[in-house]
């Protein structure tokens, strides 16, 4: 049932420690990965690799991952035939000089249970041990494409923005969120918001000096409301918001100048969370994007008519923007991350999605539910396949077992791993009922309503 896309992994390393990355998959007339013998950046990186190859495609994940942008379609690419395997000693080399230490013991155990050579995976593990992490390698690309005064025809031809905002139970942080709108520096734009609170307070919305369009929707259902509000709008640039966020004056702005300055089809904005992990070290540079935040991004509408609207299907569960971006990373579109269209995303615990059904992909609400929300086996089933789907429980349940407010600390990760030990006939029970839910789900196919 799953969509019959190549899986290109340049490191198989790559396909554990980031088993559903968008970059894996191949995008249709537009090759991301970038040949770095032909576009002309100087490269010294200090190789240690046992293979001129394995060197060659470090530099391409470098280039890809630092910042590096497509500016022009003359230059040479990787070709698909990088999955040919490296060597599990440049794998470990791999691992080592970008990844936290960590990696290096999972990825022995994988290649154990895997049933590859052990007497190799050791004798990698224990000769690569002196490799250290390198962190700052072609840390220089990401600054190199920052937005300058070129780039500003959309503005100075007054192009205009439509807003679109889903919201559910939160007139009080929206509140907030529309006296960022009205301060905003780029005035030509319009708001339609889709309401599906309960009581529904129309008078709300009288006290704001913004062009507002209210869409008034009784069942608390987000794609749906942002598909109904998409289809009403007539404006060629779409953005989206969150209604649990926080905006500087110049959110419209920095959008439209990262689609003009890039000739980009989204700018996909960075969400900086209150709550949860750190803020990625390349939420500070601009990079072709590797996800798409719906809560933060503006999207040309030709993007839509083309791909099609968000999937139903993920209805009161996650991922329906990853989703979304991967499929329009695979019908070639360019997606910028945009570090410079911020926004601060509250995570209010009442009203939203986590009112629905979920906080994040790993964390159900409750105990006796399917763990992971079953809209991500959906996703991972259906684009990447059986193999990585397993990858990503494998790596990822054992540690999500603990509050979502704290994950990423290494007493949390611990304790989580523990805690999965001890209830381990639960957490499988929970799996095989959100695999159950999954299938289930493929075999009903997407639910994606066309876009005239």
């Amino acid at each position: 049932m799953r969509l019959k896309i190549g899986l290109n992994y340049i490191f198989d390393s790559l396909s554990l420690i980031k088993p559903l990355w968008y970059f894996h998959l191949h995008s249709k007339n537009n090759p991301i990965w970038p040949d770095p013998n032909s576009i002309g950046y100087p490269l010294n990186l200090g190789n240690k690799y046992y293979s001129g190859r394995s060197a060659n495609l470090e530099a391409s994940f470098l280039l890809l991952t630092k910042g590096w942008i497509k500016r022009v379609n003359n230059y040479e690419h990787l070709p698909n035939t990088t999955i040919k395997q490296n060597s599990i000693i440049d794998e470990f080399i791999f691992i080592r000089r970008h990844f936290n230490p960590m990696w290096s013991l999972l990825y022995c155990f994988y290649c154990l249970i895997t049933f590859k050579n052990p007497m190799k995976v050791f004798f990698a593990f224990i000769k690569t041990s002196s490799v250290k992490r390198e962190s700052n390698l072609l840390n220089n690309i990401g600054n190199k494409y920052r937005s300058d005064n070129n780039g500003l025809e959309l503005i100075k031809m007054k192009a205009h923005v439509r807003v679109i905002i889903p919201t559910f139970n939160r007139y009080d942080v929206l509140h907030n969120l529309l006296k960022d709108l009205e301060k905003q520096d780029y005035p030509y734009f319009s708001i339609t918001i889709i309401d599906q609170s309960c009581p529904f307070k129309i008078e709300f919305y009288d006290n704001y000096d913004l062009k507002i369009k209210i869409i008034r929707q009784e069942e608390p259902k987000l794609w749906r409301a942002r598909n109904q509000a998409i289809r009403d709008s007539k404006e060629e640039i779409i953005a989206l918001l969150d209604d649990d966020s926080r905006l500087k004056e110049n959110w419209i702005f920095m959008h439209l100048h990262c689609l003009n300055f890039y000739n980009a089809d989204i700018s996909a904005g960075v969400s900086i969370s209150t709550v949860g992990a750190k803020v990625p070290e390349n939420y500070s540079y601009f990079r072709i994007a590797d996800q798409l935040d719906t809560g933060n991004t503006m999207i040309y509408r030709k993007v839509f008519k083309s791909c099609g609207l968000f999937d139903e299907q993920f209805e009161g569960m996650r991922m329906g923007d990853a989703e979304f971006g991967l499929r329009t990373y695979i019908a070639g579109f360019l997606s910028i991350s945009n570090p410079d269209a911020k926004r601060s995303h509250l995570k209010i615990n009442k009203g939203g999605l986590r009112q629905m059904g979920s906080w994040d992909a790993l964390r159900p609400t409750k105990i006796i539910h399917p763990r992971p929300i079953p809209s991500v086996l959906y996703f991972s089933r259906r684009y990447f396949g059986i193999k990585a789907t397993i990858k990503y429980l494998l790596i990822n349940i054992p540690f999500s077992l603990t509050n979502y407010n704290k994950k990423g600390r290494p007493l949390n990760l611990l304790l989580s791993f523990c805690l999965f030990i001890i209830f381990f006939p639960l957490v499988m029970y929970q799996i095989i009922w959100s695999w159950k839910i999954s299938g289930d789900m493929l075999r009903a196919g997407p639910k994606i309503p066309k876009f005239e």
